[in-house]
């Protein structure tokens, strides 16, 4: 193994998967927003495209400055914070995006759930130089 990888184990591959679904409905609620065509339902629109694709890219590539500055995202309590935020964002009129602010808002919960149940960081995720 070479210096500096991190090995991934059968559970850390299920909170990725976890987090890139729910990333992924995000931008799909952003394209629902996009529909009416308004200024004031194509921010929010452009806010979750830009979180949720940023989220997908950051399952896979996680860059110093990230790490450094985001530390909420790599344990449990900033991450279930973050996922109740954006569910409250991806709000709107549309079913889809009551059922998007739903899944985000009960994976919001579990992480914060786990939060107080767990004695462990984020899987592979907490960097060892934070």
């Amino acid at each position: 193994m070479k210096p500096g990888a991190v090995k991934i184990t059968a559970r850390d591959v299920v909170w990725r998967a976890i987090n890139i679904i729910v990333s992924a409905l995000w931008i799909v609620a952003a394209a629902f927003h996009f529909v009416d065509g308004t200024f004031q339902s194509a921010m929010p629109g452009i806010f979750l495209l830009v979180i949720g694709l940023a989220s997908i890219v950051f399952e896979f590539w996680r860059p110093r400055m990230v790490l450094e500055n985001c530390y909420f995202m790599w344990n449990f309590m900033g991450r279930g914070i973050f996922f109740l935020l954006i569910g409250c964002v991806a709000l709107g009129y549309r079913t889809i995006n009551y059922v998007v602010s739903g899944f985000s808002w009960v994976f919001g919960l579990l992480y914060i759930i786990l939060w107080f149940t767990s004695f462990t960081l984020f899987p592979t995720s907490s960097p060892d130089y934070v």
